[in-house]
């Protein structure tokens, strides 16, 4: 949006605002027209481009027009606060449907075209004759609208193409009709964000008895606020008596000198606008974050990537691998041909370990994830706009199809380290120690008996008791160890396994963040922009 150079622009929060709101709204139209009525898109289009407009136009001069129905006396009061006879009053009145223009000072022409005031109806105020008189409203356009309740068609279209673009409207009323219904219905209750944009006049209060004018003024200010204009400004005047000119002139003069009408007009409009955007959209879920770590569909995909399957294989491997590194050598001989769980079945590839050991995702299991995912989104996402849990809806379906593919990707890339813990060694180590010294004192004894036996050799009793230590010491050693090494490979495949299992765990975990979730909260994530960038 352009909004001119002023140096001093950045330092204005209402100029702030319309920027930040301004570009909500262009960002929704983005990102979400297909989800909005034509009519709603068709009027942000029109505002943002007049947005665009009247900012360009800069602020150097306030545009305000007298708004009125028939009989009000709104031409006749234009032309008091003028000081000049610029507008026709009554039977004098031209049948035109065009405004009438005052400016005060120099300037405002290619915001007038930009109104499409006709040239021949455009006055500029001052003369030699005013000296400063005037000067406290230089910078004011004042317009004459056509009557909004006129027979006339066009004067009516007019009167309401004008009050859309100028910076600030008078209404001016019949202090005996302030309470027309067509006035409150068919423009003020529209009007509940523009409070500031306004001023109402109850014109002609010499007409009503002096006692009941501030009793009129009462009514009348509770009737707006009743359409919601609670902070509206409700004078009295008359242009017969002058009563309360010069007060709507010093409302000018201000108005005027506070150079913030453009901002705060087309403030409240992109407000207003906005407003219906986000009665369209709807309010953003408040539970979608929570389906990120849904436990419920984190299991469904636990189990569909076979995570437990795959914990099994590393468990059994592991111990496959201590066993025929730590157990007594005559039993992990005896098993050296058992076959491997992993490598005699995948060549020794043990890269292959994750996707070996995954199981193809089952019917039922892409069924179960797709059930868990579309019950956590659908309660999520049930207070959105049908059109918005459409696009959930299509991200959701796209996810499931590409379920598989995704935690193959994922428990693949999970590396599976072949831990060789250091005890390994040395109950490797132990065992034959323990097992040569088994053999060495049990061969002692066989030699030493087998002497005996054959030449009477007799041996001394130190001979006896060394074989038999090493024999004995060997087989309770062996014991020791072996008890020892069997708890440990037991506990270290559980650990192995639990290892993996979180490892995987996280890995599906990521992918249903991410793969699965990320394109559905996406949407959402979007939505939540859209929404609050409108506020």
């Amino acid at each position: 949006m352009s909004t001119g150079s002023d140096a001093g622009a950045g330092a204005d929060p209402s100029r702030d605002e319309l920027g930040r709101l301004t570009e909500g709204l262009r960002y929704a139209l983005d990102r979400g027209e297909d989800t909005l009525r034509p009519a709603i898109v068709t009027d942000a289009r029109d505002l943002l481009a007049r947005v665009d407009e009247r900012m360009r136009l800069g602020e150097e001069h306030t545009v305000v027009a007298f708004a009125g129905s028939t009989g009000s006396g709104k031409s006749s009061l234009f032309n008091a606060v003028a000081g000049l006879e610029i507008a026709q009053v009554g039977v004098r009145r031209p049948t035109t449907s065009k405004p009438t223009a005052c400016v005060w000072g120099s300037g405002g022409e290619e915001l007038l075209d930009w109104l499409e005031v006709p040239v021949e109806n455009r006055t500029w105020r001052e003369s030699a004759l005013d000296g400063d008189d005037e000067s406290a409203l230089h910078g004011l356009i004042l317009i004459d609208l056509p009557d909004h309740d006129s027979t006339a068609s066009e004067h009516r279209l007019e009167s309401d193409r004008m009050v859309g673009l100028v910076d600030v409207v008078f209404w001016v009323v019949d202090p005996q009709k302030y309470a027309d219904y067509s006035l409150h219905t068919g423009y003020l209750a529209a009007f509940a964000e523009h409070s500031t944009a306004m001023v109402f006049v109850l014109n002609q209060i010499d007409r009503i008895a002096p006692a009941e004018r501030q009793d009129a003024s009462t009514h009348f200010a509770s009737l707006l606020q009743a359409d919601g204009l609670v902070d509206a400004r409700v004078r009295t005047a008359s242009a017969v008596t002058r009563h309360g000119v010069d007060g709507l002139r010093r409302i000018l003069s201000e108005t005027v000198a506070q150079k913030r009408a453009v901002t705060e007009r087309l403030l409240a409009d992109v407000r207003t606008v906005n407003g219906r955007v986000l009665a369209e959209i709807g309010e953003p879920p408040d539970g979608i974050a929570d389906i990120r770590g849904a436990q419920e569909l984190v299991d469904a995909m636990t189990d569909a990537a076979g995570v437990d399957a795959i914990a099994q294989t590393v468990h059994d491997d592991y111990l496959r691998r201590a066993y025929k590194r730590t157990a007594y050598p005559v039993f992990a001989w005896m098993q050296r041909s058992q076959a491997d769980p992993l490598g005699a079945k995948h060549g020794a590839d043990r890269d292959d370990l994750i996707r070996a050991g995954s199981p193809e995702v089952t019917r039922a299991q892409r069924a179960r994830v797709s059930l868990a995912a579309h019950d956590l989104v659908d309660a999520a996402v049930s207070g959105m706009p049908s059109v918005w849990r459409n696009r959930v809806a299509k991200e959701e379906r796209a996810s499931s199809e590409a379920l598989s593919e995704n935690l193959d990707q994922a428990i693949t890339a999970v590396e599976v380290p072949r831990r060789q813990p250091g005890w390994w060694t040395l109950a490797g180590i132990l065992q034959v120690l323990f097992f040569a010294a088994t053999l060495v004192g049990l061969g002692w004894l066989v030699i030493q008996i087998i002497a005996i036996v054959g030449v009477g050799f007799e041996p001394g009793p130190l001979l006896w008791i060394v074989p038999v230590v090493l024999f004995v010491g060997g087989v309770v050693g062996s014991f020791v160890v072996s008890s020892w090494a069997s708890g440990a490979r037991k506990k270290g495949a559980v650990d192995a396994a639990d290892s993996i299992t979180v490892r995987l765990q996280d890995a599906v975990r990521s992918t249903a963040e991410s793969a699965f979730l990320e394109p559905i909260t996406a949407v959402v994530d979007d939505h939540r922009r859209i929404h609050d960038g409108l506020r």
